[in-house]
């Protein structure tokens, strides 16, 4: 009985956690597509290639935590 539990909220979570990465992922693409030219600027201004992706990562996750 409790082992059915367990496997409807784990099944719940994991549906929940795939709707976010989705979401994640939608709003990084959507970033770098309008935003792409502030990743250019950041690069041109000497940051490296992973600080200048950092805010669209960052706007990604804050999508995928707070919906």
């Amino acid at each position: 009985m409790i082992i059915s539990y367990l496997i409807i909220v784990l099944a719940v979570v994991a549906w929940k956690g795939y709707y976010a990465s989705l979401r994640a992922m939608k709003s990084y693409k959507q970033d770098r597509e309008q935003h792409d030219s502030l990743r250019e600027y950041l690069l041109a201004n000497g940051a490296t290639p992973f600080q200048s992706m950092c805010p669209f990562y960052r706007h990604a996750l804050q999508r995928a935590f707070i919906p």
